[in-house]
């Protein structure tokens, strides 16, 4: 049995942190003991890992303080495969193994595209110049997808295929039975046309754009409207004064962190992705394993290589509340069929994710 072993500086409810409980459910346990190393076991998905996973909680949220703990870890418990996501966490992770006597094998995760990030904090300033220096002393350096890797070498001055590609879990078997769950909410029982919004309230996100083209887009479509947002963040009260000066208090609803997501997946009739930037877009698959209409910016990276070419169409520009605006109402119009939303979406199942994360050792 391989022991390995998932860090992620937190359980919040983010899509890096969806994609590490989903991987600790995934692996085969005839093959893999999974452990979870986290710097604070709080968060959202606290109660979504699987039953059978050693936790072990650092007890160090602030992921500059972490490299000595995960050192003595390392020494301690000799794992086959250590897993770092995120890149505060990976850079932890390659200070932590620089000094460590019993180094495992090494996979840094990187889930974001890194010439496109925009740091909140002036660490953040940081990353790069680390990720730089220490990345190349990982034994394996991951991108979600092949865009966001190949955009990693550039940046980072890498070796040209050096950064391999593994593709998110995020479609299991549980996601059709929990869509099938009534939502928990009065708009459960809307009669009108539902628009769906999930993700951080972040820049990253451009709620904001979603919500100018939300105004421009109502008068348009036949009968009752309404966008619901799924997740908490900064832009919280920003977005809320948006929403009231554009006279939008009873057309949006900025619901919150939900649970099940995939109840409300379901329920509308189109998702959209508005996002400035990404790695691999979770809840785009996420809706598309639903069978749910979908339209999405073509930001760096990964909506293109979600969508492919037979989908290509659902694209539109980023940070342009005009273009998405157009590009809702005319796939409102054009339903794509769900199956073969299904079936595209597939391509990003738990099994293969966690069989390609074995083979690393």
């Amino acid at each position: 049995m391989k022991r390995i072993a998932n860090f992620i500086p937190a359980l919040s409810g983010g899509g890096a942190e969806r994609v590490v409980v989903n991987l600790l459910q995934a692996f085969d346990r005839n093959k893999v003991t999974p452990i979870l190393v986290t710097g604070s076991a709080t968060g959202p998905f606290a109660d979504k890992i699987a039953s059978d996973v050693e936790v072990i909680d650092l007890q160090t949220p602030r992921m500059r303080n972490a490299a000595g703990p995960l050192r003595d870890l390392m020494n301690q418990r000799r794992f086959d495969l250590f897993i770092s996501h995120l890149s505060h966490a990976n850079i932890a992770t390659l200070r932590a193994a620089k000094r460590t006597k019993h180094k495992p094998t090494l996979a840094v995760v990187e889930h974001m595209t890194m010439s496109a990030y925009r740091g909140q904090r002036w660490r953040d300033r940081l990353i790069k110049p680390l990720a730089k220096r220490l990345y190349p002393m990982a034994d394996h350096i991951v991108c979600v997808s092949q865009a966001a890797a190949r955009d990693l070498e550039t940046v980072l001055a890498l070796p040209k295929d050096s950064v391999r590609t593994i593709y998110n879990p995020v479609v299991s078997p549980e996601i059709q039975s929990l869509g099938r769950a009534p939502l928990q909410h009065s708009l459960n029982s809307f009669p009108g046309t539902l628009l769906l919004g999930v993700g951080r309230l972040s820049e990253q996100k451009d709620f904001s754009t979603l919500i100018q083209a939300f105004a421009q887009l109502y008068p348009k479509i036949q009968g009752e409207v309404h966008l619901a947002i799924l997740g908490t963040g900064e832009q919280h009260t920003r977005l809320t004064e948006l929403i009231r000066q554009l006279e939008l208090q009873s057309m949006v609803s900025l619901v919150g962190f939900q649970e099940n997501p995939y109840a409300w997946m379901k329920r509308a009739d189109l998702f959209v992705l508005s996002s400035r930037w990404e790695a691999l877009p979770t809840v785009l698959i996420e809706a598309m394993a639903c069978g749910t209409n979908i339209v999405s910016t073509d930001c760096p990276s990964g909506p293109r290589e979600i969508l492919a070419t037979e989908f290509l169409e659902h694209l539109t520009q980023v940070g342009d509340p005009d273009s998405l605006a157009e590009r809702i109402i005319q796939a409102l119009q054009h339903s794509p069929d769900k199956e073969a939303l299904q079936r595209s979406a597939n391509r990003f199942s738990y099994s293969q994710a966690a069989t390609a994360y074995t083979n690393l050792i």
